[in-house]
């Protein structure tokens, strides 16, 4: 409980900081503008930047969730052209030939 206190505490401490900078700059970037309105203005860009990071996320984890239930091997590897290097090597089993070595030399 006083971690979670602690938590909330430094989160407002920061939010009424970045509030303050945020009407220090708002003062001599547009002085005509109440300060309520560039607060406004502000919120808005916050949620509008946190909906699209949402979004994004949760694209993002659906695909990669998608991609693994369709014998995928890893998420990270889908933006390259070809399998880790040796993965194909450990799926094979032991007593198999690949199809490189199934040529017999004369």
């Amino acid at each position: 409980m006083l971690r979670l206190q602690s938590t909330l505490s430094k989160s407002l401490i920061c939010l009424f900081a970045l509030t303050g900078i945020i009407l220090m700059f708002a003062q001599s970037a547009v002085p005509g503008v109440p300060y309520w309105k560039v607060l406004l203005y502000a919120f808005g860009l916050v949620c509008a930047l946190s909906i699209c990071l949402l979004s994004v996320i949760l694209v993002r984890a659906s695909f990669n969730q998608w991609s693994l239930r369709h014998r995928a091997i890893d998420t990270g590897w889908l933006w390259f052209n070809a399998n880790p290097p040796g993965l194909d090597a450990l799926r094979k089993p032991a007593g198999a030939v690949t199809e490189n070595k199934t040529e017999k030399i004369q």
